[in-house]
């Protein structure tokens, strides 16, 4: 009686840990960063039902799939407003030991980059004056070219902050032209006359 009491026991004692070592191993896992939300799903989730809710309990987006490997599902929330969302994960759907999950994401709104503020101004029939202002990083390429693209001058400036060039053009209708200006960050303007 003493031996069925503890095999009954030991049998117990090994399903329960069994059980304890595949509740361990999450099948699923969500990140998010800014306005970008990545869902991994593992191996062995079997049909899984994913969902995106809103701030308010509204579901905004609902899909099924099957895993077989491995797989990330990402989401772009940018177009919406930043705040916290919800993501529902019900694995192994239509099985009598399915599971869900729930996760909060909070969403930040990414910064815009402004715009390079270049301005042009034609002073005279031969002379142009560039202004640029709000440079974060100097070092600024201005390139001067006719209107076939080729360069007829190029220019680089390591002024912080904010600078004014007057080129004077000889010989060159300033309707012929056109100045880009690169800033350090890579945006780009260009000024037509």
């Amino acid at each position: 009686m003493k031996t069925l009491l503890t095999l009954a026991l030991a049998a117990t004692l090994g399903v329960t840990s069994y059980a304890n070592e595949t509740n361990e191993k999450a099948l699923a896992e969500v990140r998010a960063k800014d306005s970008k939300v990545s869902v991994t799903l593992r191996e062995g989730a079997g049909k899984v039902r994913l969902a995106i809710l809103d701030p308010d309990g509204k579901k905004l987006h609902q899909q099924t799939v099957h895993v077989k490997n491995d797989l990330r599902v990402p989401y772009d929330l940018s177009e919406l407003p930043a705040g916290e969302y919800t993501v529902m994960i019900e694995s192994n759907v239509n099985q009598p030991f399915s599971e869900k999950e729930v996760f909060t994401v909070e969403t930040k709104a990414t910064p815009q980059a402004l715009p390079l503020m270049a301005y042009g101004k034609a002073i005279d029939d031969d002379s142009i004056k560039l202004t640029v202002i709000g440079l974060e990083e100097p070092g600024v390429k201005v390139q001067i070219m006719d209107s076939n693209g080729k360069n007829l001058y190029v220019d680089k400036i390591d002024e912080p902050e904010a600078f004014t060039r007057v080129y004077n053009m000889k010989n060159v209708s300033i309707e012929d032209i056109s100045i880009t200006v690169t800033d350090k960050k890579g945006r780009v303007k260009t000024l037509y006359f």
